[in-house]
């Protein structure tokens, strides 16, 4: 009996260990939220999203609380007309997550973006956004920008109520315009042709 109450004694104290003590602020429905400390078993969470559109900001949220490999993940997607940022920051020592994570800076690279009448407009990355994207939205309408690598891992993805479907990433700049494959296409059709014709 002595043996099992001095083990859940040092279970206890183990599991004291390894908690963190952590910043929690999450925000209500007035945007608005109080600083505290809670206990976490793995990380600390920071994150900031901001939702544009035309290059306004509707929508910018900051949180803080306990993470997980899953909540921390950074990513944008720039569609001209409108861009989702998020940016998350874990952290594995006590009080870490006092500061707001950072704003994105431009990256120099460029892709197409859509507006009312074409796809033929550009923009410019920022921060993460590595690849260039092509995607329906709503199943309706084309959408072309800027996104992140850990969100062109995602078929089918709904953010800020806007449903994104039928993506498409690449690399490079200006990869998502009609010319590439266009291009791709001659390239693929001129061997062929030359082959008949001198054959």
């Amino acid at each position: 009996m002595k043996c099992q109450v001095t083990l859940l004694l040092i279970c206890m104290l183990f599991s004291k260990v390894l908690s963190l003590t952590c910043q929690q602020c999450i925000p209500k429905l007035s945007g608005k939220c109080t600083d505290e400390q809670v206990t976490c078993a793995d990380q600390c969470l920071t994150a900031t999203t901001s939702v544009y559109r035309g290059g306004v900001k509707v929508s910018d949220v900051n949180v803080k609380t306990c993470g997980t490999a899953e909540t921390c993940v950074s990513g944008s997607m720039n569609l001209g007309a409108m861009k989702i940022f998020n940016n998350a920051k874990c952290c594995k020592t006590d009080l870490c997550n006092a500061e707001t994570a950072p704003k994105q800076a431009p990256n120099g690279r460029t892709c197409y973006s859509c507006d009312a009448n074409s796809c033929s407009e550009t923009v410019n990355c920022e921060g993460s956004e590595d690849r260039c994207i092509s995607a329906s939205e709503d199943k309706t309408m084309s959408v072309k920008g800027c996104v992140s690598k850990s969100l062109c891992v995602v078929s089918e993805s709904s953010m800020s109520g806007i449903v994104i479907s039928n993506m498409q990433c690449c690399e490079g700049n200006l990869c998502n315009g009609a010319e590439n494959f266009t291009l791709s296409f001659l390239l693929m059709i001129v061997p062929l042709l030359s082959s008949i014709f001198f054959y």
